[in-house]
């Protein structure tokens, strides 16, 4: 029996260990159901040999039926005459079995207590609140215009995850027969090259396709253009050779992602946050944040990263301070809004966020998003609101996505709800649907720029949307467009609900070198050029009804806000000689 015992110990380990890879170090529980199941197995042993009532109340069991069929030694009737010749091996055999019921109980102790009992004891909110509020780390007051820089508008991000995603797709259903084998997996928002991008392996489509293909694994990957719907990039060799993925979220055996990294030495510390990124030479790898609970059982926190070539297998460790440049991100989304959500819930300790919650904040949504800063960092975003009030916010906080820095800025306004409702109001006769708004500084303005897009879900005009009034909206075919209406709806009230505006305008006279006409969603746009002068300047008869007359020698007056691109839109336009 011994032998037979020890065979299956060491299978259902296997399996447990390939199935469930539990995390072997204090503050995680997933290896106590394990050590319960054991115990209770030896205990159970135990008892039936130990215990001759026990054995015989079970025997008239179907339990009982099925233990004699796999143990019919421990069933077999005792007789009532002593054996002296055995009597020493039964008694050294009555220490060994009450051995181990004993090991049974110490078993069922550790896995009880470490699932139940120690995470109440050490990772209560009840009595840790203060912990949990302090595990986002300082947040700073800060003041938006002096932190965020404005942004490039060719930076924008117009194409959100559901636009990227079906564009995607249509770029793989140009390649005869390549939608059969594989499927788009998660989209990753990252910077390539300087460059704003969605990419996304190319996964097995399902368990034939892996067995067909393991050897080598799925080919390639896609980049679609967070601020250009046109570039949309099927990406299978680098440099004349080809790209295979061989490890991803979609392998079996030991080529599924998570299973290969607990087995190559990750089995000590939480991994979570498979997320694919490629760096500047476009090779593609999966970065994993490596994270620790810092609460007991609970509040967990980033600690470092691994990289994983998809190609290759290799792995690379990192601590936070020492990431590779081209990782954007490290902090997960789901562990920093757990942070921001109990930095503001506990902000006056756990009874009052049950009951009278007085100055209780909590995000404005269910997510956080990602933006991309002029600085080159990045950021997760999220508004905070007050706890009970909806469509406004109060603010907003950035995270850093790699350090984990935190900033606050209180700036009230509408949230992201709100700022939907409004850009899709604008629109309400095309019946277009507004993608997630995302926050900029528009010339030290704080707007919501969201994408506005049919019921298909392609990209149709973009909306402009302040921060601290969302009545004041520009909706354009394009970002230029729609910027230079947003503009103007600001000029036209005065701008007298930004008490952070910071635009400088520039008056300025000269000879018309060039002009051209642009129709964008039905308007008519002028785009001219001074002599001497290398912006390009954009109107409309909204501007002037004399844009419309303008022609080449023409001398002109014009105002425009002095920003740092190269095309301006004006805000006054004179013709000095007609």
């Amino acid at each position: 029996m011994l032998p037979f015992l020890i065979i299956v110990f060491f299978v259902i380990n296997f399996l447990y260990f390939f199935m469930e890879m539990p995390v072997l170090a204090f503050g995680f529980t997933d290896w106590s159901n394990l050590i319960i199941a054991w115990g209770i197995v030896l205990l159970f042993v135990s008892a039936l040999i130990l215990l001759n009532k026990f054995r015989q109340f079970i025997a008239k069991t179907a339990w009982g039926e099925l233990l004699k069929k796999i143990f019919p030694q421990l069933f077999q009737e005792r007789p009532h005459v002593v054996d002296i010749a055995n009597y020493q091996n039964n008694g050294q055999n009555f220490k060994r079995y009450k051995m181990l019921g004993i090991v049974g109980i110490i078993l069922l102790v550790i896995g009880v207590s470490n699932l139940l009992i120690l995470p109440i004891l050490t990772s209560a909110p009840i009595l840790y609140s203060n912990s949990y509020r302090e595990l986002l780390g300082e947040v700073s007051e800060s003041s938006f215009t002096s932190d965020i820089e404005p942004i490039n508008l060719s930076q924008i991000r117009i194409v959100d995850d559901e636009t990227a995603r079906k564009l995607a797709e249509k770029k793989i259903g140009e390649v005869p027969a390549l939608g059969s084998e594989v499927q788009i997996g998660e989209l990753s928002l990252q910077k390539v090259q300087d460059k704003l991008y969605y990419v996304a392996p190319l996964e097995h489509r399902g368990i034939f396709q892996w067995l067909t293909n393991h050897s080598k694994g799925s080919k390639g990957y896609v980049m679609v253009s967070a601020t250009n719907p046109q570039d949309v990039r099927l990406i299978q060799n680098i440099n004349g050779k080809e790209v295979f993925l061989k490890y991803q979220m979609r392998g079996f055996l030991f080529d599924y992602l998570p299973r290969y990294v607990y087995f190559n030495g990750l089995f000590t510390i939480g991994t979570t946050d498979y997320s694919f990124e490629v760096d500047d030479d476009l090779n593609p790898y999966w970065v994993v944040t490596l994270y620790k609970n810092k609460i007991g059982y609970h509040g967990a926190d980033a600690v470092g990263a691994v990289t994983v070539n998809a190609q290759t297998g290799e792995i690379a460790r990192y601590s936070i301070e020492d990431l590779p440049r081209w990782v954007d991100r490290v902090q997960p989304e789901e562990l920093i809004y757990r942070q921001v959500r109990d930095w503001g819930e506990y902000i006056n300790g756990f009874w009052n966020s049950i009951f009278a919650k007085t100055g209780t904040l909590k995000p404005t949504g269910t997510d956080l998003h990602l933006i991309y800063g002029n600085d080159d960092k990045v950021y997760w975003y999220t508004g905070i609101t007050s706890s009970g009030k909806d469509g406004s916010s109060v603010g907003f906080i950035l995270i850093n996505s790699r350090t984990k820095e935190a900033k606050w800025y209180k700036v009230s306004g509408a949230d992201e709800a709100g700022a939907k409702k409004s850009a899709e109001g604008q629109v309400q006769e095309k019946s277009y649907r507004a993608g997630y708004p995302i926050l900029y500084n528009i010339g030290g303005v704080p707007t919501y720029i969201a994408p506005l897009k049919d019921k298909e879900g392609l990209l149709k005009a973009v909306s402009f949307i302040s921060v601290e009034n969302y009545n004041l909206v520009g909706v354009g075919a394009d970002i230029e467009s729609s910027l230079r209406t947003y503009q103007q709806v600001l000029a036209s009230k005065g701008n007298q609900f930004i008490p952070s505006q910071e635009n400088k305008t520039i008056k300025l006279q000269g000879k018309i070198s060039r002009i051209s006409q642009v129709v964008k969603g039905g308007d008519s746009y002028f785009y001219f050029m001074l002599e001497g002068d290398n912006r390009i300047f954009v109107g409309s008869v909204s501007t002037s009804p004399k844009v419309p007359l303008a022609k080449v020698g023409d001398i002109v007056a014009v105002t425009a806000n002095d920003t740092r691109e190269n095309t301006l839109s004006i805000s006054e336009f004179k013709g000095e000689s007609y």
